[in-house]
């Protein structure tokens, strides 16, 4: 009798302990996740669109079942054929992040290794950047902005294509430096010139500042050659130093750099002024003699400055400009 006891005593706690765990499983399987999908590239967003389970969601978003399995599809508007199309278990992750890198399909963050950024910095002088696609290794780029791109990629061809006729505008090899930058200028409507700073090395110090010089043909006609004299002065007391730096300047490339202390004068800032000497040895500008022959360097904020000398009317004198167009910043 005492055996019949103990032995439904034991079925029953069993029993209990069975069903308590199944509830318990029930529990857990029931609860629900939202899944909400993100873009690394925030501009991406208008340009795709996600679907769960086959149908589209507004705002990238479901809710479902904790540890069930969802299919994720991302389409690029206008598209009949998903981009991005994969079966995906939540489990302790329910948001889901997605990249692009250049000339690759878009992809979940999580599953891509060894990438990079850089950024391309385009200068156009027609403001409708528009009419413009820039693609390396014929993946479209992003302007003045981080691009993502596997470190297997580095290495391509750049091409700038004008989007009216598909006429390639500029086309270059090159090797792309992780977290770097490279910048072109437009010249005209199919010329660019390539001004990035390349592997110059940083100035001593935050006290120095690094200027480099171009014109093209049209500002000098007949002049494919000049030679730049640099000056510093102190605008307060109308100082001048002697020439601190003589180059040669080619139309249409870019000069090397020179180094400006921008405490020459004591003060932290500093300006410039320059003579251009044709090949001749013809003074085409004279800053002892014409109004506006200033390099506007102001203070070492900059680690390095571009500067374009212009002649809108090609007679020289003070109609000549020496204008700023790019920098790079102290970090």
């Amino acid at each position: 009798m005492m055996n019949k006891f103990l032995y439904s005593l034991i079925i029953s706690i069993f029993i209990f302990v069975f069903a308590g765990c199944e509830t318990e499983g029930e529990d857990i399987d029931m609860r629900f996740e939202t899944c909400t999908v993100s873009f690394v590239q925030q501009e991406l967003r208008s340009s795709y669109e996600v679907y769960f389970n086959g149908e589209k969601s507004i705002n990238r978003s479901t809710s479902v079942k904790k540890n069930s399995t969802l299919k994720l599809e991302v389409y690029k508007i206008g598209e009949k054929q998903p981009e991005l199309s994969q079966e995906i278990t939540l489990d302790n992750s329910k948001d889901i992040e997605l990249l692009k890198l250049v000339g690759r399909d878009i992809a979940i963050s999580s599953s891509l290794e060894e990438y990079t950024t850089f950024t391309p910095i385009i200068s156009y002088f027609n403001p409708n950047t528009d009419l413009y696609t820039v693609t390396f290794n014929n993946g479209e780029l992003s302007n003045k902005v981080k691009n993502y791109i596997a470190e297997a990629d580095l290495s391509g061809t750049l091409k700038i294509v004008r989007n009216v006729d598909g006429q390639v505008l500029y086309e270059q090899d090159m090797t792309i430096m992780p977290e770097g930058q490279f910048s072109l200028m437009q010249l005209s409507d199919t010329d660019f010139l390539d001004i990035s700073d390349g592997e110059e090395a940083d100035p001593e110090s935050r006290q120095y500042t690094k200027i480099r010089f171009f014109y093209t043909a049209d500002a000098f006609p007949g002049h494919d050659k000049l030679k730049l004299v640099v000056y510093l002065m102190d605008l307060d007391a109308m100082q001048f130093t002697a020439p601190i730096a003589t180059i040669d300047l080619e139309a249409g490339k870019i000069s090397e750099y020179i180094q400006i202390d921008n405490d020459a004068f004591g003060q932290g800032v500093v300006n410039g002024v320059y003579d251009l000497i044709d090949e001749s040895g013809n003074m085409i500008v004279n800053n002892l003699e014409h109004f506006n022959t200033s390099i506007p360097i102001g203070t070492s904020d900059n680690k390095f400055m571009t500067f374009r000398f212009m002649d809108p009317s090609h007679q020289g004198g003070d109609n000549v400009q020496c204008n700023f167009i790019l920098s790079t910043p102290w970090k």
